[in-house]
């Protein structure tokens, strides 16, 4: 039995527009008016918005098994991309680009495939919750969806909301599988849907802060600061442009609870910036929400552990190891 896109469509969590496009039901994570934006001030940014990152379908059924076809385009040199399936919280199997490939160490861009892939999972017997989890790295579509006849597919919805925004941290890089990101595990633990406006290579901007999303999160995630520091923000600046955001969240959400991380460790951070200390972001987070009210402001320096075996660049961006441990970490102060 081939599911509708309607259906598909119900079943989807973490996209503010699902498209039909070529064929293919096409998700994505921004608004219009937030993709404009991108757009207006980088095209790598716009790209990164393309990505699907948080991006899930989640329902309950009685199939034995699942046929899944997909289409992925890049919006980066990084092709590489993981779906992952899950039943009742068990995983299942993947559907990717590289379990056959070597993966060079320090995560240089290889070239590998894009384009459709399929791939059937066996589910088992009797009623479960399947979850699929769409790659953050490329434009993940679907373009068929088939269980077996007779069975029944019905959409099951999230308890809570919870809204992030970030850098590339946040979007995922470079998670070997999506479901692994430290968001998606955050959203688990919260039983939350995931909306994920993490950006790579982003940093604090207030113009973006003013363009909501037809929501109302129960937790907004702030993770922001590192390429402040890299692009070399003065801390003046630094503290206008994170104060000027977190209060505009603030006034847009107000009944949310807020999560600000400061930046987890990175390799270079002794390195001379204007800003000043590295360390010193922390500081300047927790001096600019003194009068924000139902916020927290998060340590990340230590979240993960300052060895190179937890970054997939060996510097900067988690590995699925370094993000098991910025989430362990993490969900003790949450």
């Amino acid at each position: 039995m081939k599911l509708s896109f309607k259906q598909i469509k119900g079943m989807t969590w973490g996209a503010a527009r699902v498209i039909e496009e070529e064929g293919c039901l096409a998700f994505y994570r921004c608004t219009k008016e937030q993709e404009e934006l991108f757009k207006k001030r980088k095209d790598e940014f716009y790209r990164h918005s393309l990505g699907t990152a948080g991006i899930r379908l989640v329902f309950r059924t009685s199939s034995t098994k699942i046929s899944l076809k997909v289409k992925v385009e890049k919006i980066s040199e990084r092709k590489r991309f993981s779906f992952d399936l899950f039943s009742n919280n068990e995983l299942v199997g993947y559907l990717d680009n590289f379990s056959d490939v070597e993966l060079p160490i320090g995560e240089t861009p290889i070239d590998l495939p894009v384009g459709d892939f399929e791939k059937e999972f066996e589910l088992g017997e009797g009623e479960k919750i399947v979850s699929i989890h769409f790659p953050y790295s490329v434009k993940g579509m679907v373009r068929e969806i088939t269980v077996d006849d007779n069975s029944f597919c019905e959409a099951v919805k999230a308890k809570k909301v919870m809204l992030a925004y970030g850098d590339s941290i946040t979007q995922g890089y470079y998670a070997l599988r999506s479901s692994q990101r430290y968001t998606a595990r955050l959203a688990d633990y919260l039983e939350a849907e995931e909306m994920n406006k993490g950006i790579g290579s982003d940093r604090f901007c207030p113009a973006l802060a003013t363009l909501t999303d037809e929501v109302e999160p129960d937790y907004i995630v702030v993770a922001h600061g590192t390429n402040d520091w890299r692009t070399n923000r003065t801390r003046e600046e630094f503290r206008k442009m994170s104060g000027e955001f977190l209060h505009t969240i603030r006034q847009q959400y107000p009944k949310a609870k807020m999560i600000v991380i400061s930046p987890i460790w990175r390799k270079d951070y002794t390195d001379e910036r204007p800003f000043g200390d590295f360390k010193k972001i922390d500081e300047d987070l927790r001096t600019v929400v003194e009068d924000i009210e139902n916020v927290i402001v998060i340590r990340g320096f230590e979240l993960v552990p300052h060895e190179e075996q937890y970054f997939g660049d060996l510097q900067l961006h988690p590995n699925d190891a370094g993000f098991g441990q910025y989430f362990e970490h993490l969900h003790q102060y949450i």
